[in-house]
C-alpha cells in the first residue's frame, strides 16, 4: 500500500473501533488455540497410551494402540482435525489417522519435521504450536498442536494433530463486510495468510512448500509488519497515513500471528 507519510500516527474515532475489531478476532483465535490445546492434554492421558509403552505383549499391544485410533478419531469427530498421529522418539509413526480413516501406510520419518525437535522439548501437558506448513497428508496448508506423551517419567511419543489453514481463515473474515474495515493475519515470517477481503488458497501446488511462493509478503505504506508495530507504539494502536488515504489501524498478537485491523478514515 504506497508510501507511508511522516506524519505522527495518532488517536482519531476510528481507532477504538479498530481496536475493538482486532481484539475480537484475536479472542475468537485464542479461544480456538485454547480448545485445542485442551482437547490434545486431555486425549494424550489416556490410559491406552501408558498402556501401550508398558505392555510387551504384542497382542496386548495391538489391543491398546486399536484404542489410540479410536481416541484419535473421536478427536477428530469432536474437532474436525485434518489428521492426527503419535509419533515415537525415532520419528516412526505408532498410530495415525486422516479424516475419518485409520491409517496403515506409518511413516518412519517424521523426525525430519520442524515440529519434532520442539515437541519433545514440551513439558508434560503442555502444547507446542507451530508455524504453518504444507501437510504431506492433506496437501494444504495446516497448523500442528504437539504434546508429549509421558509415561513413569519418560516422554515415550508426542500426540500431534493438524488443523487446516481454512479453519484460521474462516474466522478471521467471519461477519466482515464487502466495504469498511478489514483484518490481516500475519504469521510470524512476515506473510498475509488471512485476509477478510479475499479468499487466500490453502491447497498445495506441485512440489513448492515455502511461505512465499504462496502468500504475499505484508506491507503497508512501505513498511513491514515489525515497522508497522513500532509505528503504533504501546497502544498498538493509531492512525497511519499512505499515499492511499488516512488508515486507522489497530494490532493484536495471536498465538503466532499478528492480527491487524485497517479502516480508512
Amino acid at each position: 500500500m504506497a508510501t507511508l507519510s511522516l506524519a505522527a500516527a495518532e488517536a482519531t474515532a476510528g481507532v477504538p473501533e479498530v481496536q475493538a475489531l482486532v481484539a475480537r478476532k484475536a479472542g475468537i483465535l485464542d479461544l480456538l488455540h485454547h480448545r485445542a490445546r485442551k482437547a490434545l492434554v486431555n486425549a494424550a492421558q489416556d490410559e491406552a497410551f501408558g498402556a501401550y509403552f508398558t505392555e510387551h505383549d504384542h497382542g496386548a499391544r495391538e489391543k491398546h494402540k486399536h484404542r489410540i485410533d479410536q481416541v484419535s478419531l473421536a478427536v477428530q469427530d469432536r474437532f474436525q482435525v485434518e489428521e492426527m498421529c503419535l509419533i515415537d522418539p525415532n520419528g516412526h509413526e505408532i498410530s495415525r489417522i486422516v479424516g475419518k480413516d485409520i491409517a496403515h501406510d506409518l511413516s518412519t520419518e517424521e523426525a525430519s519435521n520442524a515440529f519434532f525437535a520442539p515437541a519433545f522439548e514440551q513439558r508434560p501437558r503442555t502444547v507446542y504450536v507451530s508455524p504453518i506448513y504444507i501437510s504431506q497428508d492433506v496437501h494444504k496448508w495446516v497448523l500442528a498442536y504437539i504434546t508429549p506423551v509421558v509415561v513413569d517419567g519418560t516422554k515415550k511419543a508426542i500426540l500431534h494433530y493438524e488443523h487446516g489453514l481454512d479453519v484460521f481463515q474462516a474466522i478471521v473474515s467471519r461477519d466482515m463486510g464487502a466495504t469498511g474495515p478489514f483484518v490481516l493475519a500475519v504469521s510470524q515470517e512476515g506473510y498475509v495468510v488471512a485476509d477478510s477481503r479475499r479468499a487466500i488458497p490453502v491447497a498445495r501446488q506441485g512440489e513448492m512448500e515455502e511461505q512465499g511462493a504462496y502468500f504475499e509478503e505484508f506491507a503497508f505504506g512501505g513498511m513491514t509488519r515489525d515497522e508497522l508495530l513500532e509505528r503504533l507504539g504501546s497502544e498498538r494502536g493509531g492512525t497511519v497515513t499512505t499515499a492511499e488515504g488516512t488508515f486507522a489501524v489497530a494490532a493484536r498478537g495471536a498465538e503466532n500471528w499478528t492480527l491487524l485491523a485497517f479502516e480508512q478514515q
